[in-house]
C-alpha cells in the first residue's frame, strides 16, 4: 500500500526535515513499504526559505558575518539536499495547488503533518494542499501532529477550515490549543499526538546521526530566533564549568564568549551537535523535542512567536522553566530523565496506534 505524506519537507530547516524522516520512517516500517514525500512546494514557503539564504537582520555585524559566510550557508543548503536525496522517496515536484489538482499522486492513504502546516500567518491563508483537499476520499485522509502553532485563528479562515476537516477520516493535531481550535471552529474532535521526532527512539536518533569532530565537552547554543537570555544561560555555564560554547549560527554572527559556530551542517550533524553536547540552551521547539529525546540537560527560554508549542511540550512532561543559574542548578539534574522516557514511550504507544487503525484497519 502506498502512502504519501504532505508537510514543509523541502526546507532548510533542521526541525522540518527532521520531523519529516521520523513521520515517514515510522509509517514506512509499519506499511512495510517505503513511504512518499508528495513533493508540494507553496510558494511564500519556498519564497521564505530563499530569502534566508541572505542575512535578514537590522544588526550591522550580523548582516556583515552573512555576507562573508556566503559559501557555508550554500554548504548547509546541499547537506539538505543529500540528506532528502538519501533518506525521502518523493514524489514529482508540485509548484502549485493547479497542478496537484490536476494531477494528484497516486496513493492508497495520505496524511498532512506534521509541523505548522495549518499555521495561516506561515501559508497566507487556509492553504488547501496542506488539508489533503487534492484527495476526494475522505477515507483516504488522515492529519498527524498538524500545528496551528497559535492560540487562536482569523475568523476569515473559519469556513475554509471548517470545509476542509469536514473531508478527513481522523484528525490529531501537536497541540492542546489545536484540539479547541479544531472543535471550536468545525464542532469535530481532534486528538492530540506527540511530534514526529519522538516516535522514533533514542538509538534510532544517534544512529541516524554524524559525530562531532570536537571531543571536548561543550555547551550547545540552537535558537530559531536571536535572544539574549539564551546566550546568557550559555555564558553563565562556561564560567561555572570552564567548557566552550558551540552555537548553530543560521549566519555565522559570534558573541566574544562563543568559542565555535556552526553553519555548514545538515540534518545528521543537527542530531549529533545535540547528541554529544553536555548543555543545552535554546528556545526552539524542537531544540527542546532533541534535549529530552536524547536525554539531556538544557536551558530553554520560550520563543515570542509560536511559544505555544513550547508550553505544551513542559506540561506534558510535567517541566519547569528554569529562571536562574547557578553553580548548584548547573550540576544537578534538572529533571527525571526515566518519568520522561516513560512519557515518551506513552506517547509514542499511543501515536502508533492511532497510525496503525486509521492507517490500516479499513
Amino acid at each position: 500500500m502506498k502512502v504519501g505524506i504532505v508537510t514543509f519537507h523541502f526546507v532548510n530547516n533542521f526541525g522540518g526535515a527532521l520531523q519529516t524522516y521520523a513521520l515517514s520512517e515510522i509509517v514506512s516500517d509499519l506499511n512495510k513499504e517505503k513511504t512518499i514525500i508528495i513533493d508540494y512546494r507553496h510558494w511564500f514557503i519556498r519564497f521564505t526559505d530563499f530569502v534566508r539564504i541572505f542575512p535578514i537582520t537590522t544588526n550591522v555585524k550580523e548582516i556583515l558575518s552573512g555576507l562573508t559566510t556566503f559559501k557555508e550557508r550554500r554548504g548547509r543548503i546541499k547537506k539538505f539536499q543529500k540528506f532528502s536525496d538519501d533518506y525521502f522517496s518523493t514524489s514529482s515536484i508540485y509548484t502549485s495547488e493547479k497542478k496537484l489538482n490536476q494531477n494528484p499522486p497516486q496513493c492508497d492513504k495520505f496524511i498532512c503533518g506534521s509541523d505548522q502546516i495549518w499555521n495561516p500567518s506561515i501559508t497566507l491563508g487556509a492553504s488547501a494542499p496542506y488539508y489533503l483537499n487534492f484527495v476526494q476520499d475522505k477515507n483516504k485522509k488522515i492529519s498527524y501532529a498538524a500545528s496551528f502553532g497559535v492560540s487562536e485563528i482569523n475568523k476569515k479562515y473559519h469556513s475554509d477550515i471548517v470545509k476542509y476537516l469536514e473531508q478527513f477520516k481522523a484528525i490529531s493535531v501537536r497541540e492542546k490549543e489545536g484540539v479547541g481550535l479544531v472543535n471550536k471552529i468545525s464542532g469535530i474532535d481532534a486528538e492530540c499526538l506527540i511530534d514526529p521526532t519522538f516516535l522514533l527512539t533514542k538509538e534510532q536518533w544517534i544512529q541516524m546521526s554524524e559525530k562531532p569532530k570536537n571531543k571536548e565537552p561543550y555547551i550547545l547554543v540552537y535558537m530559531m530566533q536571536k535572544n539574549d537570555r539564551v546566550y546568557e544561560y550559555a555564558r553563565k555555564i562556561k564560567e561555572l564549568l570552564n567548557i566552550k560554547i558551540i552555537d548553530i549560527s543560521r549566519y555565522g554572527f559570534k558573541k566574544d564568549f562563543v568559542d565555535e559556530v556552526c553553519i555548514d551542517i545538515g540534518p545528521k550533524e543537527f542530531v549529533g551537535l545535540f547528541n554529544n553536547a553536555s548543555y543545552i540552551c535554546t528556545n526552539s521547539f524542537h531544540g527542546l523535542a532533541f534535549s529530552l529525546i536524547l536525554e539531556k540537560k538544557f536551558f530553554i527560554v520560550p520563543s515570542t512567536r509560536f511559544n505555544s508549542r513550547i508550553g505544551n511540550l513542559l506540561d506534558l512532561f510535567n517541566l519547569e522553566l528554569i529562571e536562574d543559574i547557578n553553580k548548584d542548578v548547573v550540576e544537578k539534574e534538572s529533571y527525571d530523565k526515566e518519568k520522561v522516557r516513560k512519557i515518551i514511550d506513552k506517547e509514542r504507544e499511543k501515536s502508533i496506534a492511532f497510525l496503525k487503525q486509521n492507517l490500516f484497519n479499513d
